[in-house]
């Protein structure tokens, strides 16, 4: 069986060491870029409708049509979705290493090209905008099964859960990146183009140079991707992709002996029975998959989705929210520059107190408590808390009570990432087996970028006011602000639900948990029959695996996870960018002359520019995640930074000065912007799950993950010193592009290329030990007809359809949820009073304000969110921590909304804040880390990114939901008071409410997701196992005993 082979064992067992930590690092990446992506779109998003949808003589400047905002938004998820999908199948086929790249490279090359939206048409930019971060949204949905796969195949079993956590967790420090860099460059140009506020000259409060603002924000996201595309590529591929899908027990013994400096056979024989087994041969749409997986997938998938429409919903118009409440001051006491400056300190500050702290808590105790116990937690909280801000949300309104909205909304974000946002990354990189274990990540993050498409797009037109003549400009009236948090928490109280079906997989080895290690009845065979007859080797019985599992934690598990981990600060920084420039957009291409407000982005055009990343991390997630269990991990890793690097690049160079042109370059390149990103996501998870030891491979892959948090937090700091700097200086951003020599894991070079030998060598040096080849084992292993089982087979949907589901359902319901929070924060501020009125502040103070908003709340929950998963994801478990995120995020989420009136009151707003933190908290230390996870731990190793990839590209459907649903459904029931452009939707306080039933829907496909904590990845995908489900126990010695295991 599986479990047998040295080299897994080896992983499972092995202590923390200096490897697990570089691999928590160039795995988080992807996350870094896609948390600063994610931050940032929802910064300038305001700038965006000032820039290119201003309308001479409004009262309220422009504002992105809702079509527009929805495409903005939702695209990047379209295209995360699409790569979740794609490089977590391509993982599977093709290795986590061969394809780890690609997905890099995307997230650079759209970031940049994102910011180089051409022309000066409105139409022509967000059009750009939207294609370029489509694309950049493939690369990020690629990373997600990737990095929790790789990650999860690396990680020991004690302390796996924490190491995948970390991953997930550079999101946080992503989301802080974007909220301060955000802050950086508003006040840079705020301090050399000093403008009036709107209502005071309205054509002269968005000044012409604010059109560089947002392009230098998105463009910053490629620097990260960029310069961890090197690291990335010199990373071996895992020894569990190796011995059990490529089938080359040399390879991975030698990469193994590498990594983890040890010396460890080759077993080449072990390989060629276990690959030869017909029991570890099913595939995923198999009725064996269904059974031993389907409720898992089901489990992942589902409370994924819930998440993502909760915490997407909050991330992206929580700059609308804090405008509601009155945190944000309106946009017509604001110019352009200032919008983005106040939207940009607002979300860094949430980021900062929440977001990330949620990401680190879930990296702290998810080995301790587990999984499920952190993601129940987190969905009860949201939901709890979502409530909180919702039913009294009248409340929150008032002037005085703005700092209690804004602590509960704190606290949502603190429990989404020391929850549900952390478990749903973390989980599905843990219980599928290795040939699947990519792409069934892949599954449940699309799923949860599906979650953050309908988080996108919906709460867009939801939280509009009731009153048509309250709404934005363009949009139809909507359920209102406190709805919309109602229908969050209802959403977050889905996910406690759908948690019950994802499986505890902390203290487990991955086989363990994938089933790699039984056959179809359970039972593990005695040797000597085995041995004698049937010539049946499980993958537990490779050294090189074995290695990997046991082995200490090293450096190369740190670079592992910065590595991994700058896909996803990038998309991160983009993330919490793109919410800050939509504001100065809309001041710059659609100010209206004589208009009380400032310009905003048209509908249509904001919910492009917001979803058009995730559209394009959709389709990366899958096709990367596919791609890279085709390939190899590595060969495609690469691909993915270089779109992130030139996407984001292009991004800012979206070109002409025609509004459309503009924001149709934009979206362009944004889309591919979320091609890369997506594609990070199925092979840094993947990667970081097949590097990292048994023990702490949770933590490895979350401290991935984590790195979002990160991202957040440097789009937050960027646009807040560029926003406050500007009168005094201007900015240039460059990117690096580097060379790449990393080896494939071994599990890919092992299981799935079937190269012993090599698995072997790479695992020598990467471990530092000697492995021997183990050649005849791989043989054995790969040639056994259980473990050449297809993902659209019968086998497959038994052993891990439901698991497959439950990565998808979970990751897409928290991307609705999460995206949704992320992207929207800026106008949920603006709603409740905590960002000034857009007509009182000029385009570059908007900027600043939003960043500094965003910013804030990144640093006191986004980011201790994350990490605190990887802190305890080994420890408590992925189970644990996915289920208690998605009840904190449901929690909050409905006390965010079901007071709602309460929180708009002036001094109620900080309890809001505080709240919607703690739903960013619990995201993070929570799903948003553990649908992560769990999909690059649960799924054979020849499938492992690809299920990472569709489960991740689940992830981003709920993102595409999130960024085209919310953007309407928040507008106010009142069409009047609904942006411009936009019809009446259910109101903040509805949308909210409905964030809150996602993520309580999360909750419930949580019990889908098996556990892998302590579980080596061939004991959870499976690939230990026969088709009588009974595994082999070899004895480690020369002297054989029958031992016969039930």
């Amino acid at each position: 069986m599986a479990k047998e082979l040295q080299v897994l064992n080896a992983l499972d067992v092995a202590k923390t060491q200096w490897y697990h930590f570089t691999a928590i690092i160039i795995a988080g990446m992807g996350f870094f870029t896609d948390a600063y992506d994610l931050f940032c779109i929802s910064l300038v998003t305001k700038l965006l409708g000032r820039i290119y949808y201003h309308v001479d003589g409004a009262e309220k400047p422009g504002s992105l049509p809702p079509n527009v905002a929805a495409a903005v938004n939702g695209v990047a998820f379209c295209g995360t979705l699409s790569g979740q999908l794609f490089f977590g199948w391509l993982g599977d086929k093709m290795g986590r290493k061969r394809v780890y790249g690609m997905t890099l490279m995307l997230m650079v090359i759209c970031s940049i090209a994102s910011g180089l939206s051409f022309s000066h048409d409105a139409k022509a930019v967000m059009s750009t905008l939207c294609f370029f971060r489509f694309w950049l949204g493939f690369g990020i949905g690629g990373d997600y099964p990737l990095s929790a796969t790789i990650m999860s195949e690396y990680a020991n079993k004690k302390t796996r859960g924490a190491f995948i956590a970390a991953v997930f967790a550079m999101q946080g420090f992503g989301i802080l990146a974007g909220g301060i860099f955000a802050i950086i460059v508003s006040s840079a140009f705020k301090a050399k183009f000093d403008a009036p506020a709107y209502k005071v000259n309205a054509l002269a409060s968005t000044v012409p140079q604010a059109d560089y603002v947002w392009r230098i924000i998105l463009m910053v996201g490629a620097l990260p991707a960029a310069l961890t595309y090197y690291w990335r590529m010199k990373m071996p591929e895992t020894a569990r992709y190796t011995a059990l899908v490529a089938k080359n027990a040399k390879q991975a013994a030698t990469d193994m002996s590498k990594v983890l400096q040890v010396d460890l056979e080759a077993e080449e024989q072990k390989v060629e029975q276990f690959t030869d087994d017909k029991s570890n041969q099913f595939g995923l749409f198999t009725k064996k998959f269904l059974r031993r997986h389907g409720l898992h997938l089901l489990g992942t998938t589902s409370t994924w989705f819930l998440l993502d429409i909760a915490f997407y919903s909050q991330n992206l118009f929580q700059k609308d929210i804090f405008s509601a409440i009155g945190w944000i001051p309106k946009a017509e006491t604001m110019n352009a520059i200032d919008e983005v400056y106040r939207i940009a300190r607002a979300q860094t500050l949430i980021a900062l107190c929440s977001t990330v702290p949620g990401y680190w808590f879930t990296v702290a105790f998810i080995d301790r408590i587990g999984r499920f116990a952190i993601q129940l937690m987190g969905f009860f909280f949201m939901t709890v808390f979502m409530f909180a801000l919702a039913i009294p949300y009248d409340h929150w309104t008032h002037k005085d009570n703005r700092i209690g909205f804004v602590i509960i909304y704190s606290l949502t974000f603190f429990f989404a990432n020391f929850g549900p946002n952390a478990t749903t990354f973390v989980v599905p990189a843990e219980i599928f087996p290795a040939r699947l274990r990519s792409t069934c990540h892949g599954i449940s993050a699309a799923s949860g970028k599906l979650g953050a498409i309908v988080g996108a797009f919906g709460f867009l037109y939801l939280a509009q006011n009731k009153d048509k003549t309250k709404t934005d400009a363009g949009y139809p009236p909507g359920i209102g602000v406190k709805n919309s948090l109602l229908v969050l928490g209802v959403v977050n109280f889905f996910g406690i639900l759908f948690t019950f079906l994802v499986p505890e997989s902390n203290g487990k080895s991955l086989e363990e948990m994938s089933g790699e290690n039984e056959n179809d009845e359970g039972s593990e065979p005695n040797v000597e029959l085995v041995k004698r007859e049937s010539k049946v080797v499980m993958a537990k019985e490779l050294q090189v695996l074995n290695a990997l599992d046991v082995a200490k934690t090293q450096w190369y598990h740190f670079t592992a996870i910065i590595i991994a981990g700058m896909g996803f600060f990038t998309d991160a920084y983009d993330l919490f960018c793109i919410s800050l420039v939509t504001k100065l957009l809309g001041r710059i291409y659609y100010h209206v002359d004589g208009a009380e407000k400032p310009g905003s982005l048209p509908p249509n055009v904001a919910a492009a520019v917001n979803g058009v990343a995730f559209c394009g991390t959709l389709s990366g997630q899958l096709f990367f995640g596919w791609l890279g269990d085709k390939m190899g991990r590595k060969r495609v890793y690469g691909m993915t930074l270089m779109l992130m690097v030139i996407c984001s690049i292009a991004s800012g160079l979206s070109f002409s000065h025609d509004a459309k042109a503009v924001m149709s370059t934009l979206c362009f390149f944004r889309f591919w912007l979320g091609f890369g990103i997506g594609g990070d996501y199925p092979l840094s998870a993947t990667i970081m799950s097949e590097y990292a030891n048994k023990k702490t491979r949770g933590a490895f892959i979350a401290a991935v993950f984590a790195m979002q948090g990160f991202g957040i937090l440097a789009g937050g700091i960027f646009a807040i010193i560029i926003s406050s700097a500007f009168k005094a200086s201007t900015s240039r951003c460059a990117y690096l592009l580097l060379e790449d020599e990393d080896a494939e894991t071994a599990r890919y070079t092992a299981l799935v290329a079937k190269n012993a030998k090599q698995a072997a060598t790479d695992m020598s040096k990467v471990l530092q030990v000697d492995l021997e080849a183990e050649e005849q084992k791989v043989e054995q292993f790969t040639d056994d007809k259980s473990n050449q089982f297809s993902l659209f087979t019968k086998k497959f949907l038994r052993r891990h359809g439901l698991h497959l589901l439950g990565t998808i359902s979970t990751w897409f319901l928290l991307d609705i949820a999460f995206y949704s929070q992320i992207l929207f924060q800026k106008d949920i501020f603006s709603a409740i009073g905590w960002i000034p009125k857009a007509e009182t502040m000029n385009a570059i103070d908007e900027v600043y304000r939003i960043a500094r908003a965003q910013t804030l709340i990144a640093l006191c929950s986004t980011v201790p969110g994350y990490w605190f998963t990887v802190a305890f994801i080994d420890r408590i478990g992925r189970f644990a921590i996915q289920l208690m995120g998605f009840f904190f995020m449901t929690v909050f989420m409905f006390a965010l909304a079901i007071p709602y009136d309460h929180w708009t009151h002036k001094d109620n707003r900080i309890g809001f804040v505080i709240i919607y933190s703690l739903t960013f908290f619990f995201a993070n230390f929570g799903p948003n880390a553990t649908t992560f996870v769990v999909p690059a731990e649960i799924f054979p190793a020849r499938l492992r990114s690809t299920c990472h990839g569709i489960s991740a590209a689940s992830g981003k459907l709920g993102a595409i939901v999130c960024a085209f649903g919310f953007l309407y459904l928040a507008q106010s029931q009142d069409k009047a008071k609904a942006d411009a452009g936009y019809p009446a939707g259910i109101g903040v306080k509805n949308s909210l409410l409905v964030l809150g039933v996602v993520n309580f829907f999360g909750i419930l496909f949580t019990f889908l997701v098996p556990e892998s904590n302590g579980k080596s990845l061939e004991e959870m995908s499976g690939e230990n196992e026969t088709d009588e489900g009974s595994v082999t126990n070899l004895e480690p010695s020369s002297q054989k005993k029958t031992v016969s295991l039930v």
